[in-house]
C-alpha cells in the first residue's frame, strides 16, 4: 500500500485545477493526491480522466477525490486532521481572474486591475487558512487566489499561505525563451530570476517597476537587457496582447505548471531555488525563493529585500492597490475606486478583512448586471 503524504488539490473541479490533474497524472512520479471542490460530480469525471490518462501511460498515481465546502470552517478543518496533508494547493475563488476579460476592451481595461476584485479572491482563503489554524496541524499552502495581494492580508493576522505562483513567474519564463532565443543558446542555458507584482506583470505588461538578474551558462548578462529593452521585446513576441473571450477560459497550462512547480518542490522536500515564487511567507508581488517541506525561504541574488518590497508595492499600486494595512485593511487607489464605481456600480475605497464575503457576493451580483448589458453569457 502507498503511504506517502498527501497533497490536497483544492479547486480540482476548475479549469487550473483540470490541468494540474492531467500534468500529475501524465509525470510517472510516486504521488498521493487528493482532489477536492465543492462540485462533486466534475470532481469525480477529472478523478477519472487523470486516472486514464496515468494508465494509458504505464503510470499508477494514488489520486482520489473528497468534496469540500470551504464555507464550513468546521467541516473543512475536520476534513484536513482526517487527511492529514502534507501540502494543499488552494485554486478556489469566487470569481477567476479572467471574469473581467469576457466585457468589452474599453469597459474591461477601466476595470481589469485585480485590486478591487479582491473580495473574490480573500473570502475562501480566509476560510481555508482559519480551518488549517484550527487543525494545529503544520500544513503548507500554496494559494492560487491572487496571491500577491491574498497572502499579505492574510499575513496581517498570522495566517499566510506559503507562498502562491503564477503571476510574475509566467512571464519571467517567458522571459527566458526570449533571451534564449536572442542569445542563440538552449533555454536550459539561461536563469532569470526575477521580483515582480501582477500588477506590473499583467495590468501593465511590464509597463511598470521589476527587477530581474539574468544569467546566460553562468555569466551575468543583466546589462544587456536593461527593463525597457525586456519590456520591448515582449511586446513584440505578441505577450502583451489584449485578448478579449466569448467564454470562460479553459487553457491555462502555464498558470498551472506554475502552481504545480511550487506545490512539488515542497511536496518532494527539494530546497530548490525558484526564479520567481508570488508571495512567500506573506510578502507583495514576487521573488526567488527556495523551497523545501519547511516552507518558502526568499533568496535575493543582488537586490535587497527593501527595494524588493518597494518594487513590489509599486506593481500593487497598478493593480489599484495603495496600501495594506497593519489589520489587513486594504486601501484601494482614487482612480481605481472611481472606475468601479462608475463602470460597475461597486462603492469600495477600503476593504476590511472580516467584510470580504459580503463584499464578493455585492461584486458578483454587480458584473451579472454588466454582463446582461453586454450580452455576455
Amino acid at each position: 500500500m502507498f503511504t506517502r503524504q498527501s497533497i490536497l488539490l483544492i479547486g480540482s473541479a476548475g479549469s487550473v485545477g483540470h490541468d494540474m490533474m492531467y500534468l500529475m497524472a501524465s509525470m510517472g512520479q510516486p504521488m498521493k493526491v487528493i482532489a477536492a471542490d465543492t462540485n462533486d460530480e466534475k470532481g469525480v469525471s477529472e478523478i477519472e480522466e487523470s486516472l486514464q490518462i496515468a494508465h494509458n501511460l504505464g503510470f499508477y498515481p494514488d489520486f482520489s477525490f473528497r468534496k469540500i465546502d470551504l464555507f464550513n470552517i468546521e467541516q473543512t478543518a475536520e476534513l484536513l486532521t482526517e487527511i492529514k496533508p502534507k501540502v494543499i494547493c488552494s485554486l478556489a475563488s469566487l470569481g477567476s481572474w479572467w471574469v473581467t476579460r469576457l466585457l468589452p476592451d474599453d469597459e474591461y481595461k477601466k476595470i481589469s486591475p485585480l485590486g478591487p476584485w479582491l473580495p473574490n479572491h480573500l473570502t475562501l482563503t480566509y476560510k481555508l487558512m482559519k480551518a488549517i489554524k484550527m487543525t494545529g496541524l503544520d500544513i503548507k499552502v500554496v494559494n492560487g487566489a491572487f496571491p500577491d495581494a491574498t497572502n499579505v492580508v492574510l499575513s496581517k493576522v498570522g495566517l499566510a499561505p506559503t507562498c502562491g505562483g503564477g503571476n510574475m513567474d509566467i512571464g519571467i519564463q517567458r522571459f527566458k525563451r526570449l533571451v534564449a532565443r536572442n542569445q542563440g543558446v538552449p533555454y536550459r542555458s539561461v536563469t532569470v530570476y526575477g521580483v515582480g507584482h501582477h500588477g506590473t506583470f499583467y495590468t501593465a505588461r511590464y509597463n511598470g517597476p521589476f527587477w530581474v538578474k539574468i544569467i546566460v551558462d553562468g555569466v551575468d548578462v543583466t546589462e544587456q537587457y536593461p527593463n525597457e529593452k525586456l519590456m520591448k521585446m515582449y511586446h513584440d513576441a505578441g505577450y502583451a496582447a489584449s485578448r478579449q473571450f466569448a467564454g470562460p477560459v479553459v487553457d491555462q497550462m502555464r498558470t498551472a505548471v506554475s502552481f504545480l512547480n511550487n506545490l512539488l518542490n515542497i511536496y518532494y522536500d527539494t530546497k530548490k531555488t525558484c526564479e520567481c515564487v508570488p508571495s512567500p511567507k506573506g510578502l507583495p508581488g514576487a521573488y526567488p525563493v527556495r523551497l523545501s517541506s519547511d516552507g518558502a525561504e526568499v533568496v535575493l541574488p543582488g537586490i535587497t529585500l527593501e527595494d524588493a518590497i518597494r518594487i513590489n508595492e509599486g506593481g500593487a499600486r497598478i493593480d489599484g492597490i495603495e496600501e495594506i494595512k497593519d489589520d489587513g485593511t486594504v486601501v484601494f487607489c482614487e482612480e481605481n475606486v472611481h472606475y468601479m464605481k462608475s463602470v460597475i456600480g461597486y462603492d469600495c475605497k477600503e476593504l476590511k478583512l472580516e467584510d470580504c464575503e459580503h463584499h464578493a457576493h455585492e461584486l458578483n451580483g454587480l458584473l451579472k448586471g454588466l454582463y446582461k448589458k453586454y450580452g455576455v453569457v
